[in-house]
């Protein structure tokens, strides 16, 4: 795993938690898009992951 998709993992955890929190705190439109980001980070940290199985990077060479 490298640096790239732990940020976007990070990313997405973070957008989607303060998206949720300012949907509950009465910013609605602001935080369904922040978690409309969050899922799209997650999304694209899964598609690393998949890569990055499918072509085995963890060999050294």
């Amino acid at each position: 795993m490298n640096g790239a998709t732990i940020a976007c993992t990070i990313a997405g955890l973070g957008g989607f938690g303060a998206g949720a929190y300012l949907s509950a705190t009465g910013e609605r439109t602001i935080g369904i898009i922040l978690m409309a980001a969050g899922l799209a980070f997650q999304m694209l940290a899964l598609r690393q992951l998949k890569m990055a199985k499918k072509k085995d990077l963890t060999d050294a060479g």
